[in-house]
């Protein structure tokens, strides 16, 4: 695990953060927010690289809200408390790309990351049904989520942090191919056997 560190998002807002490597090689932060009446902390935050195995688009980061299964949002732990009103907690995960980090914004101040989906939240962490979080939320969130984006880029053990994430994926890769080729294999031994069935009735009616 890291030692404390701050970074401080596009709307001016501080955090700070520990990160330790997750059983896959995931990101894995712990994240507080900085006040002035002192620092508070909010809950957690995984970021690896797209869990998709043969993705369309190259380059995208998974970003989860709390630590657990990659699967279940209900097998999570430590959700971070982002929102408001009776949705303080924001749950689920979004693919994000980095490239809306340098993309051109007309002047209209920093870039943000954009969200494909809608931004849930939920009364409690888990066991409770996930809604649309408010407008505000999903401003912080992004805000949030695009310093943190920029944390995870910038660290020195992102490369090597990756590339575990990439073993781990091809050993699902290699389990959906063998399922494939399992799949073909059933098809070519009932082809096998329909060609078997059609050769001897070929051989019966030439030798009639």
């Amino acid at each position: 695990m890291s030692g404390t560190q701050t970074f401080t998002t596009p709307a001016g807002n501080t955090y700070a953060y520990t990160v330790e490597a997750g059983e896959n090689g995931e990101a894995v932060y712990d994240l507080s927010q900085v006040f002035q009446d002192g620092v508070f902390p909010i809950g957690s935050v995984v970021v690896h690289p797209n869990w998709e195995l043969f993705p369309a688009v190259k380059g995208l980061l998974n970003v989860q809200f709390g630590k657990g299964s990659p699967e279940d949002r209900h097998g999570r732990t430590d959700l971070p408390m982002l929102g408001d009103g009776d949705l303080p907690y924001v749950v689920g995960s979004h693919l994000v790309n980095p490239a809306d980090l340098t993309a051109e914004t007309d002047g209209e101040g920093a870039a943000l990351l954009k969200f494909r989906k809608r931004m849930l939240g939920a009364a409690f962490p888990t066991n409770s049904p996930a809604e649309s979080a408010s407008q505000e939320t999903f401003e912080k969130v992004r805000d949030l989520v695009t310093g943190l984006v920029k944390v995870y880029q910038a660290d020195k053990d992102t490369e090597a942090r990756e590339a575990a994430y990439e073993n781990f994926l091809n050993g699902k890769r290699a389990e959906a191919v063998e399922a494939e080729i399992g799949k073909l294999d059933g098809r070519v031994q009932a082809l096998m056997i329909q060609r078997a069935a059609l050769v001897e009735k070929l051989n019966r009616y030439k030798a009639a």
